[in-house]
Order: structure tokens, then sequence, then C-alpha cells
């Protein structure tokens, strides 16, 4: 085969690649089950990127659940008289934490293995869970990753 045969084979190729490497995404399951998607706070100084954080309002009390199977490697109480949950998932030989803050009550605590589903803890109703996401120490954007109803893209 000449050059140009095989440039044109890899040209009619080319476009069916990122399909294939889109089936391969990690999808998370939506730690609420109802819940809306409002704009991330403003103003906002502990996240670097404003718009990498994914607020899901609960609509009524809910039970937040783990996105996934992994290991609580942290709990916190925040400032807003909150607690907070860093989970660590390893999902395609990757390593991810999720940071959830706005729990009104935790039922987990720091080094227990959760499994997808499992309850992590209570939010009120109307409160916001705020969502952050690293892929090791790169934020990524929550939204690419969680099958929540409705959070299709940004609003």
């Amino acid at each position: 085969m000449n050059r140009s045969a095989i440039l044109a084979i890899l040209v009619f190729l080319l476009p069916a690649l990122p399909v294939s490497a889109q089936q391969d995404s990690i999808r998370l399951i939506c730690p609420l089950n109802d819940a809306i998607v409002v704009p991330p706070p403003k103003n906002v100084i502990h996240y670097d990127q404003e718009d990498l954080c994914v607020v899901l309002k609960s609509i009524p009390d809910s039970v937040v659940k783990s996105a996934g199977t992994g290991r609580v490697t942290n709990t916190e109480y925040t400032e807003e008289s909150k607690n907070g949950v860093v989970l660590y998932l390893k999902l395609k030989g990757k390593d991810y934490y999720i940071w959830y803050t706005g729990l009104d009550k935790l039922l987990v605590k720091r080094n227990d293995v959760v499994k997808i589903g499992q309850p992590l803890g209570y939010i009120n109703s109307g409160g916001k869970l705020e969502l952050v996401m690293y892929q090791f120490e790169t934020p990524v954007d929550p939204i690419k990753f969680f099958d929540c109803k409705g959070v299709l893209g940004r609003q």
C-alpha cells in the first residue's frame, strides 16, 4: 500500500476513536436520590476552580450515598457547622478523591471501607451538598462523572 492509501484509512478511522474512548468513561451514582443542581458558591476561597464544584440541593431530607466503592480517608467539621467526607476511589487504575461537604449528620468515620450506594450521612431538606473531585491532585469536573437525573451539563 502506498502512503496516501494508508493516510486515507487512518483519516477514515480517526473519528471512531473518541466514541470507543467515551464508552470507557467512568460513571458514578448520584449521591442524592432527589436533588437539583444549583450554581456553585461565589467567592469561595477554598476552591481553586469554582466551576469544578457541583452543588446538589436536597429536596426532601436525604441520605447522602457513596458514589462508588472506596475508603473514607477523612471526615471533618467545617466552619459552616456542617460535616465533610473525603472518599478515595480506585477507578480504572487511577486514584480519585471526592470531597462531600454540607452533611448534617455523618454515618461513617475515617478508614471505613464503603460500598457503592452505602449511606455516608444525611442532609436536611433544602440543604446543599457540595462535591469537589480530584484525579489524584488534579481537579476534575464532577458533572462529567455523576449520573444524576437532569445533570446533563452546566446550568
